[in-house]
This record gives C-alpha cells, sequence and structure tokens, in this order.
C-alpha cells in the first residue's frame, strides 16, 4: 500500500512531466503487448548468449522515455545490467568513446544503489576462476591494452595505479605510456604492447564490459539509447559513421556477449532522414561511403536502415480506455497524497483534451486540473490551443471565466 509521503512524490513526478524508474513500475498502461515482446527478447538473450535490438519508434511525447523505463525496471528484476544513455549533441552516436563513458557512468547493476563499474570489478580477489577467465578473454579476443589494464588492476595493491586503471576501464582512457610504467612497477617487465587507436579499437571495451557483467553471474546487459533521432542534427559522413555504430550492437558477429539494445527515436526521424522523397538517408550514405572507398560497410549500413525500416516497434497512442485506467490512477494517487476525495469529469478532461492530445500534456493536464480543484475548490474549465504541432497550450477558467492559476 502506497502511503501519503510516496503518494507526494508520485504526484510531484507526474506534475514535473519527466519520466523516471519509480514512475515506470506503476503506469505502464497500454504497453502491456510490446512488454511481452521485449520479456521475450530478453529471455533469449540470457538463455542463448544472444545479441539482439529494438527500434522503438513514436510520436513526441507518447511515453518512449517512459516505455524504456518500464523495461529497466523488467531488466532490474530479470538480473540484467542496464545503462541508460540519453543521446544529445555532447554525446552523439559518432562517438563511441563518449558513448561507452556514459554507458559505464550509468550502468546499474541489481541489487546496487550506486551506477558504474566498481561492483564488477570488486567482488573477486585476482587468481579467481572467473577473474581469470575475464583475462584470458582480453588476451585473446581484444586490444592487448584491455589485457594488460585488467591484469595490472587485479594484481595492484597501489591505490593510485588502481585508481587510474579504473578510470581506463570507466572510459577516461589512460595513455600507454602510463600504463608501461604502472606494468614494470607492478611485475618489473617492460610492457610491450601495439598503439591502441580510439576509432579503431573502442568497441573492444564494450566488448569486454559484456563479458565481464555475463561472467559476475548477470543475466547480460541491456542498453537503452533514448533520443536516437538526434542524428539528424550530424553532418552525412557523422552519420554514417554512427549507423556503422548502431550495426555493432544488432549483430553477434561484432562480439558482443548477451546484449539487448534497444534504439528510442521520435517519429520524425523517419520522415526528416528515412523517408523523404529526395535525398533520404537511405540512398544518400551508400553514396557518401562509396565516394570514400568504403563500399564494403554499404551492406551493413543497409541492413541497419532494414531494421529501422521494417523491424520497429511502433508506440501508437494508448485507447481511451488505457487513458482513463491512467488518468483514474491519477486521480487515486493525488486523493492519497493530499488526503482529498476530488471529484473528476473524466468525461469533461477526455473531451476537452481530445484525442491527438500528446499522453505527456494529458498527463500533466490532469494533475494541474486536480491541483486547482484541490486548492480553489472550484472543477477547472479547460481550454485548448495548440499553436503548434508538437504542443498543447492549456487554459483552465472558473465558471465565470476567471482564470485560474496553480
Amino acid at each position: 500500500m502506497t502511503d501519503r509521503f510516496n503518494a507526494q512524490q508520485i504526484i510531484e513526478c507526474l506534475r514535473s512531466g519527466i519520466s523516471s524508474r519509480r514512475l515506470s513500475a506503476i503506469f505502464s498502461y497500454g504497453r502491456e503487448a510490446a512488454l511481452e515482446r521485449v520479456s521475450r527478447e530478453m529471455g533469449r538473450v540470457s538463455e542463448d548468449n544472444a545479441v539482439q535490438s529494438l527500434v522503438l519508434k513514436g510520436n513526441f511525447g507518447n511515453g518512449k522515455t517512459h516505455f524504456l523505463n518500464i523495461i529497466f525496471d523488467l531488466a532490474e528484476k530479470m538480473n540484467f545490467a542496464v545503462s541508460f544513455v540519453p543521446l544529445s549533441k555532447e554525446i552523439p552516436f559518432n562517438r563511441l568513446d563518449r558513448i561507452y563513458r556514459n554507458a559505464v557512468a550509468a550502468l546499474y547493476l541489481p541489487g546496487f544503489m550506486q551506477p558504474g563499474l566498481l561492483p564488477l570489478l570488486s567482488q573477486d580477489r585476482s587468481g579467481s576462476e572467473d577473474t581469470e577467465d575475464i583475462v584470458k578473454f582480453a588476451s585473446r579476443q581484444l586490444h592487448p591494452k584491455i589485457a594488460a589494464v585488467l591484469k595490472n588492476y587485479f594484481e595492484s595493491n597501489d591505490p593510485w595505479s588502481k585508481h587510474q586503471l579504473f578510470s581506463d576501464l570507466s572510459g577516461d582512457f589512460i595513455p600507454g605510456s602510463l600504463l608501461k610504467s604502472i606494468h614494470r612497477i607492478n611485475t618489473g617487465i617492460t610492457l610491450n604492447i601495439p598503439r591502441f587507436l580510439l576509432k579503431e579499437h573502442i568497441f573492444d571495451y564494450f566488448r569486454m564490459l559484456s563479458y565481464l557483467i555475463k561472467a559476475r553471474g548477470y543475466a547480460g546487459w541491456i542498453i537503452l539509447f533514448d533520443e536516437f533521432e538526434q542524428v539528424m542534427h550530424l553532418g552525412v559522413s557523422a552519420r554514417s559513421a554512427a549507423y556503422l555504430n548502431a550495426s555493432r550492437f544488432m549483430s553477434k558477429a561484432f562480439g558482443l556477449a548477451s546484449t539487448y539494445t534497444v534504439f528510442s527515436a521520435s517519429s520524425n526521424l523517419w520522415s526528416e532522414l528515412l523517408l523523404k522523397e529526395k535525398r533520404s538517408d537511405f540512398d544518400v550514405i551508400p553514396d557518401r561511403l562509396a565516394d570514400k572507398g568504403f563500399q564494403h560497410h554499404i551492406p551493413t549500413v543497409k541492413e541497419v536502415f532494414g531494421q529501422f525500416l521494417r523491424d520497429n516497434l511502433f508506440l501508437d497512442n494508448l485507447s481511451s480506455f488505457d487513458v482513463r485506467r491512467l488518468l483514474h490512477a491519477i486521480s487515486e494517487y493525488h486523493s492519497l497524497a493530499y488526503s482529498r476525495q476530488t471529484p473528476v469529469d473524466m468525461e469533461a478532461v477526455l473531451n476537452l483534451l481530445g484525442g491527438d492530445t500528446p499522453l505527456r500534456t494529458t498527463i500533466r493536464s490532469m494533475v494541474e486540473y486536480l491541483d486547482l480543484q484541490y486548492l480553489h475548490g472550484v472543477e477547472p474549465k479547460i481550454l485548448v490551443s495548440r499553436p503548434e504541432e508538437s504542443a498543447a497550450v492549456i487554459k483552465w477558467t472558473d465558471d465565470n471565466g476567471e482564470d485560474l492559476d496553480c
């Protein structure tokens, strides 16, 4: 039973309009079928050591980020490690080094409150069987630098050295000269490894992390990329790199282990880039790759386009039945939060908002409606205008037409 304080926290989250894992655990109305698909696919990832991906498509404000948080909540229950990475101009998808750093910073493990790598690296001591397997895997499958970093991290007793090595594994990559110095201090032997090239070898860190997560007994790794439509702000060459990077998370051929990746994108990615009548990315990107002499990458990019065009999961508008369920639940939490039963004319609210109002706007409008009724003791009237395609302006008045304000 939710107590009053928890109910107030839930209403505050809804009032802010920002999705969270807390809300996802409560409000998942109308997404049961989509969640069942995700659950089945995550089960295959765990049981078969598979690599799978999902392209999540939806209109502005229709609950994409909320659905990612629902997946996050489910993944924790299924013993998956989860990284939630919102993309932005500072974290573009053509820069895997930045993606990795943020994926580690936002890595949550079941049973741990704080994110990050530390629980994965401190669960065991050097010399244990799974630790040795991790180092052997890195030695055989990854760039030699990563194996050297792991081996020295597990064997070093020097706090400063461990800090530097931990920073490297977390995405703040140390230069080869510093690694050689640490290795010489730890072993008395000179370390000879080939040069680590960030653009060429960065994905080995993702492979290392996916293997490490599985080796430590977790079901696998869930990576949630939000706002993938940010690729629209990149130039043609950068978009080419972004699509090629996406392919690395979609196929086991690139070396990940037990990983499920979700790409969440607004519908305008399709209308502005992928399905344009003229100069769509489906035509422009292969031409650019051919001009640069990278014809061998064209089939890979087309496979990515195929998944984005044909295999996406579209989050449609909730049915009126599910919207009613959601708004009734919000009303109940509001009543519990403020110890007052607020009468709601649900049909009037739904009719005035209209069926095409974004879900986020509908939820915030409902909270405002309840707040105003609580504050003023009268049922507010709703006036809705839409000056822009993606937004709705809602004005609240009383029976006399006077403005109400929270």
